[in-house]
């Protein structure tokens, strides 16, 4: 069988941390693939969660069954943007990223009842799992809506969007394949902005805008409708990537 059961570690074989907390590095990995407590999941449910190391992931074909577009959310939470986008493009596959297993499993199982054969979820590290686990040219879009901010200096190193990630999300994309970044923190945009010339990729296509949502505005995240009610400024900035050009 494709996937394994789900499971977690229990406290008392949870394993030591640092001092300081765990490292960047290990975020997302207090899911083990060997062991002890058993979630009860419904069948359909353990097809949604994909309970494989994050690094060794089965192509995409395997994952989903079949050959389709495959669209990738990371930092999912509830997951209420990517159902949504689900439900209404029965031709493309979506997997949602999160290392926080609390806000992921409604998606889990709101993607359940509504028996959604076009989704799932994976508990991983967004890094560790593009770099080792996803194929070359293999996603059509990368969502990625209001990452956390890390507003304190020292803490900015810790932030996802970088160049070098960038350069490695391109790697990722099918031609003409999009990146989606939303935030509503104008430093780290000043980041984004940054990060995109940083990647060294020539990209075919970069815009930006101001409370006016780039791709599909009839849908949106949790945080995208709180900030919004807010009345914060919410900064999106659209990547392309040109055609037929090698990773």
């Amino acid at each position: 069988m494709l996937w394994h059961t789900y499971r977690v570690l229990s406290r008392k074989n949870a394993p030591a941390q640092r001092p300081h907390g765990p490292s960047l590095s290990r975020l997302g990995r207090h899911l083990r693939y060997d062991t002890l407590t058993t979630m009860q999941l419904q069948p359909t449910q353990s097809e949604i969660l994909l309970t494989e190391d994050p690094r060794r992931l089965p192509s995409f074909a395997d994952v989903f069954h079949g050959e389709r577009p495959v669209e990738i959310e990371i930092g999912c939470g509830k997951g209420k943007f990517l159902i949504a986008r689900a439900l209404e493009e029965i031709d493309i596959n979506f997997l949602g990223i999160d290392v926080v297993w609390k806000w992921m499993k409604f998606g889990v199982a709101r993607s359940k009842k509504r028996e959604l054969s076009n989704i799932r979820f994976i508990k991983a590290d967004a890094r560790e799992l593009i770099r080792f686990g996803l194929a070359s040219e293999s996603v059509s879009v990368f969502h990625i809506y209001f990452p956390d901010p890390w507003p304190k200096r020292r803490h900015r190193k810790r932030r996802l969007i970088t160049g070098e990630f960038m350069a490695l999300l391109h790697s990722r994309l099918v031609p003409n394949g999009l990146i989606e970044l939303a935030t509503d923190y104008e430093d780290y945009y000043l980041q984004m902005k940054r990060a995109v010339v940083q990647s060294g990729v020539n990209w075919s296509r970069v815009d930006e805008s101001a409370n006016h949502r780039l791709f599909d505005g009839m849908r949106k995240t949790n945080y995208e409708l709180k900030y919004e009610s807010a009345g914060r400024t919410l900064h999106y900035v659209e990547l392309e990537k040109q055609n037929g050009e090698s990773p």
